[in-house]
């Protein structure tokens, strides 16, 4: 019902705190939000950037305290958990995006913590803990960012040490299906140039779903986590933060649902889950000991100084993962064929280094910014798939951490079933800049260019016991290793001009950028032929965007419009599938081809009367393939594979938010909520009628108290209120339900 729910979207009365436009969009409906997105400090209607701004302290008043709840409040951005985890990131910005988690594959959206990019997905999906604000940029921002970003960037700044305030905050949440979260921070000051900022974490929750096999809760939480920074403000104007932050998450892998098939066609399904018991949060599935544990976090240091007519800044940081799993890809119960059980072990640790300088020219007509940036990583994973067949009773279990239990390989020594250990080395080293000239009154022309020099080295053996590689007929080692490099250069034009007519003021801006993903390797690949005498890297991804938009604000800042359109020309397009009509799904990887991607994004936001604000944003996306460069093998489903819709490239999406804010002696209520709604979509390459998502709707809602005095709030926040369970995720002839509709109370305090 995506017509009507534009009508109910654009009325309701929804987000839970004033969910203003200066706090959350590209303008303020009063005071204007200070955003570094372009590298020096502005106001974020000043930037000529399709940019959304969330604010920390609204974020915390509707309960958003994750990363995949921001993906509702942005136009055309799809953000997830990704399939099967709970803290990997599934990202796709104006239709360009990553579905695989696999660390060979480099997400084309950066997630940056304090200017540091988080590498890949795995352990992304941050906890949304002390954050100042989050900045998402749509667009490529090579020029601008470390490691170059094709389909745009999302900047996580947390709360800076004050020297100058002590403070602290603690909340209790307690919520559906057993919740349990505590947070705190706290603000101390060392002396009056000095200040140590801590924030603490535990989130836990037994789970909304049951395993019918064991009666065990699924689907729960178990997250503890911990930040800290300290910070030394310089006497000659320069400063320095040191900061590091941990995570440590064991939760319970998010489980599967099978489709229901379809009667009318013996061996394919339907966009609809079975529901075991009636419902489907029952879930019937012999995996009844799956593993999901991931620890991460890492170390950051920023110094910052004067120098000239400009400050150098120089950001080096340091992360580091250990990710196990060990799950169903199945759902299949105990003594009901097979159970494709997907392990992996996965070690990463990566360094990065970037030094900048911006600054002024020509009496402050001109402002630049220029930088290098080095990168290196490794990765390392044990990976198996386990075609197991659970024996004996009901509670038949997994050995998850054995990958070489049996049925380790089958089909012989050149099957697809030998555990295998890819690792992946990388370096990048990178130089930027971009020069921004008034060149009249009100007129800015910006240029950027950015050079990438990048090389990677793919080494995969097939194993028979640890440490021990599998040895062929031929007496030679299943080994391989492969190495490549890239270049790339990678410009950027804009111009922007500011109008001013009595009340009303706009930026108009349009820009063409290119941006670029580096090459990649097949990680999926597990057949041995294959991977020993054809397998070859993947060709890097390029995009052209070219954008047009205007900022506007008038009635004295209590009504803002943010529209843009845009075209990207997307080349070599890169993609992992699950090759239709196989079991178990086999994984792979090839360049598809190039497509063109336009799209309209439009977010308005208005402030009736004092304590109301009503807005809401719709987005558009019209996709069509323009070069096959091989059949991705979807024939089956699309007999003209040039038809195929792109993944996550919904033709419309929308969102409705409103606020209500009273203050009375008895202190300050509000109420608010958000809807947002899309059309159908498909998630896989192939466009399996099972894969196509056309129930996807969601209601929030929020209801805040704040003491007078005393620093005492209150929220009480619902999600997913009608209920909808869309498909968030799916592979082969399994799926992953939208989470049920859940309460949660939070009780806070400050000082």
């Amino acid at each position: 019902m995506p017509g009507a729910g534009i009508g109910v979207a654009l009325a309701l009365l929804a987000p839970a705190a004033a969910h203003a436009q200066d706090h959350r969009g590209d303008e303020g409906a009063g005071d204007d939000v200070i955003v570094t997105a372009q590298r020096r400090a502005q106001a974020s209607r000043d930037v000529p950037i399709s940019l959304t701004v969330l604010d920390g302290g609204e974020l915390e008043q509707q309960a958003a305290l994750n990363l995949d709840r921001i993906g509702a409040q942005v136009p055309n951005l799809y953000l997830a958990r990704n399939f099967g985890t709970t803290s990997g990131a599934l990202v796709f910005m104006r239709g360009v995006g990553e579905g695989d988690s696999i660390f060979t594959n480099d997400p084309p959206v950066g997630i940056y913590l304090d200017d540091v990019l988080l590498p890949r997905s795995t352990g992304a999906m941050l906890d949304l803990s002390d954050i100042d604000r989050i900045e998402v940029l749509r667009g490529p921002q090579g020029t601008l960012y470390g490691r170059n970003t094709s389909g745009g960037a999302i900047r996580i700044i947390t709360r800076r040490p004050d020297p100058a305030h002590a403070d602290a905050m603690a909340d209790a949440t307690i919520g559906s299906f057993g919740r349990i979260d505590v947070r705190g921070a706290a603000n101390a000051p060392l002396s009056d140039r000095a200040a140590l900022r801590v924030s603490l974490l535990s989130r836990t929750q037994r789970g909304w779903g049951r395993n019918l096999t064991d009666g065990a809760r699924v689907n729960g939480q178990d997250v503890q986590a911990a930040r800290a920074s300290l910070l030394w403000d310089m006497p000659a104007g320069g400063s320095a933060q040191l900061s590091a932050d941990y995570s440590d998450e064991r939760s319970a892998p998010r489980f599967p649902q099978q489709f229901a098939p379809d009667p009318a066609t013996p061996g394919r399904y339907l966009n609809r889950f079975v529901a075991p018991d009636g419902s489907i949060d029952n879930f019937r599935s012999a995996d009844t000991n799956p593993l999901n544990d991931t620890l991460t976090g890492g170390a950051s240091l920023r110094l910052s100084w004067p120098l000239g007519d400009g400050t150098l800044t120089a950001i080096s940081g340091y992360r580091a993962l250990r990710s196990q799993i060990g799950f169903d890809q199945t759902a299949n119960a105990s003594g009901i064929g097979a159970n494709i059980i997907l392990l992996q072990d996965q070690r990463q640790h990566s360094f990065s280094h970037e030094l900048q300088y911006a600054g002024t020219l020509a009496g402050g007509r001109v402002d630049y910014v220029a930088g290098l940036f080095h990168f290196t990583e490794h990765n390392d994973q044990m990976t198996a798939i386990s075609g197991a067949v659970p024996a004996g009773s009901p509670a038949a279990r997994f050995l998850t951490g054995d990958f070489f239990a049996a049925p380790s390989r089958s089909g012989g020594d050149l099957g697809n079933w030998s555990p295998y250990r890819p690792q992946l080395d990388t370096r990048s080293l990178s130089a930027f800049a971009t020069v921004t000239a008034r060149v009249a009154r009100r007129l800015n022309l910006s240029a950027g260019l950015r050079f990438t020099d990048e090389v990677k080295r793919y080494d995969v053996r097939f194993l028979t016991a640890p440490g021990e590689t599998l040895i062929l007929p031929d007496g030679t080692e299943a080994h391989r290793r492969i190495r490549q490099g890239w270049r790339d250069l990678s410009p950027r034009l804009a111009i922007d001009y500011t109008l001013e007519r009595g009340d009303l003021r706009a930026l108009l801006y349009a820009s063409a950028a290119k941006g670029f993903r580096s090459g990649s390797f097949d990680g999926r690949a597990r057949n041995i032929d294959f991977v020993l005498h054809r397998q070859g890297a993947i060709a890097p991804e390029t995009l052209w965007s070219y954008e047009g938009g205007v900022k506007a604000g008038a009635l004295g800042g209590r009504l803002t419009a943010n529209v843009d359109y845009f075209v990207n020309d997307y080349t070599n397009i890169a993609f992992s599938a699950a090759r239709a009509n196989l079991s178990p799904p086999e994984i792979f990887r090839q360049n598809v081809g190039d497509a063109r991607i336009a799209g309209l994004e439009a977010d308005i936001s208005v402030r009736p009367v004092r304590g109301v604000e009503v807005g809401g944003w719709l987005a558009t996306l019209d996709d069509r393939i323009t070069r096959l460069a091989a059949s991705p093998g979807c024939t089956a489903f699309v007999a003209d594979e040039r038809r195929l819709d792109l993944r996550f490239t919904p033709a419309r999406r929308f969102a409705g938010r409103a606020s209500f804010e009273h203050r009375t002696r008895l202190g300050r209520f509000r109420i608010g909520g958000d809807y947002t709604g899309s059309s159908p979509y498909s998630i896989a390459l192939c466009n399996e009628p099972q894969h196509r998502v056309d129930n996807m709707e969601q209601l929030n809602a929020q209801f805040g108290w704040d003491s007078v005095r005393g620093g005492w709030s209150v929220i009480v926040a619902g999600t997913n209120l009608t209920d909808r369970r869309w498909n968030t995720g799916s592979v082969g002839v399994i799926g992953y339900p939208a989470e049920p509709r859940q309460i949660n109370l939070t009780v806070r305090r400050r000082w």
